[in-house]
């Protein structure tokens, strides 16, 4: 065989090492990417909320945005949920794709991918089995000990195997786009490379067709009922700042609150105006014995609506439910005080100026 023939048949051999690598790195997914999805990712993005333990087994629960979502805070297409297996590695060859794209690399056990699924060990002379589930905080994970082949019934302690799995990793409360932007920086001008990245890139960019994990999320996804979602914002109530904010009824009942609170305020106020001079004075003198200076009031006010308005800015819905509520409540227990204050002060001036009999008093 002459020179040519020989390097003929070595470009062509070099030509097909890429997909024979990809369809070897296929072939290890047993066909969980084998699906059609023709929606459009390239400005959506996916907020990964909780990790929380069901009748079915550990699940992730998520909410998918669609476009102008302003950083996971509108446009929600909906929150699901999908086993803990099937998102951890949906999340990591996202992952490892958007490394490859920068020329890194993502590091990822395969041992620890393992315990994605139920495995029997030995420890201690005795036969368990070991599975990853979620940690108590909802915001991680942690492998635990079953009794039965299927990890569906959990042993009464969990026991430390020294089983490694930091490389199974999931970024909780944070707003993850479905296609990350990589510019030309992190490229070479080397041909090959070029040729092995083109399904992934569009003029410097991952391809929009290619978001691993938001296809995955969307076509594997289950309805994450009313419990669903209780049990997952539970896991979250701890975070000091939410990604998915107020729902749209609790906007509503943001408002309703809101101006509920400036009416009886303002209700309060001009019922104040109608006070005697005598209640007048000792409403004061129960003001100064408090230790509060009249004149720090409106201060306080001040103060309270601004902290109620942080409250709501990092998405602390109990303690702004609560400060809410109560200041409603408060003005409007002040302003009936006040009003049936005036009342009584109506009918005893009536009483002294007609008295028992109904003629003037004299």
């Amino acid at each position: 065989m002459k020179l040519y023939q020989y390097l003929a048949a070595l470009v062509a051999f070099a030509t097909l090492v890429p997909s024979i690598l990809a369809d070897s790195e296929d072939a290890d997914d047993d066909g969980f990417f084998y699906f059609q999805d023709d929606i459009d990712w390239s400005q959506s993005a996916i907020y990964p909320q909780s990790c929380i333990e069901t009748n079915d087994g550990p699940v992730v629960v998520y909410t998918l945005y669609n476009k102008n979502h302003n950083q996971c805070k509108k446009k929600a297409r909906g929150t699901y949920k999908m086993g803990i297996g099937s998102f951890v590695k949906a999340y990591s060859r996202q992952m490892e794709k958007e490394y490859e794209a920068k020329g890194a690399e993502y590091e990822v056990d395969e041992d620890a991918f393992a315990y994605l699924e139920c495995q029997q060990t030995y420890y201690n002379n005795q036969m368990y089995y070991m599975k990853v589930g979620c940690r108590s905080t909802g915001k991680g994970f942690q492998v635990k000990s079953y009794t039965d082949q299927y990890c569906t019934q959990q042993a009464s302690s969990t026991y430390n195997m020294g089983v490694d799995i930091s490389s199974l990793r999931v970024n909780f409360d944070n707003c993850k786009s479905c296609v990350a932007t990589t510019y030309n920086q992190y490229s070479n001008n080397n041909n090959n490379n070029n040729y092995q990245n083109q399904n992934y890139y569009d003029n410097g960019s991952m391809n929009q067709h290619e978001s691993m994990l938001c296809s995955s999320a969307n076509y594997y996804k289950e309805t994450c009922n009313r419990s669903c979602r209780r049990s997952a914002k539970k896991n979250s109530s701890g975070s000091s700042y939410g990604g998915n904010g107020f729902s749209a009824v609790g906007k509503v009942f943001l408002w309703i609150l809101s101006i509920s609170a400036i009416f009886f305020l303002l209700a309060g106020l001009a019922q104040r105006k109608k006070m005697s001079k005598q209640d007048a004075l000792i409403e004061e003198a129960a003001i100064k014995s408090s230790g509060v200076d009249k004149k720090f009031i409106p201060r306080i006010f001040i103060g309270l609506i601004l902290f109620v308005i942080v409250l709501i800015l990092f998405k602390r819905k109990v303690l702004t439910w609560f400060f809410l509520v109560t200041v409603n409540i408060a003005l409007l227990a002040y302003w009936m005080h006040l009003k049936n204050k005036a009342e009584q002060n109506a009918a005893v001036s009536g009483f002294q100026l007609y008295g028992e009999s109904g003629g003037v008093a004299a």
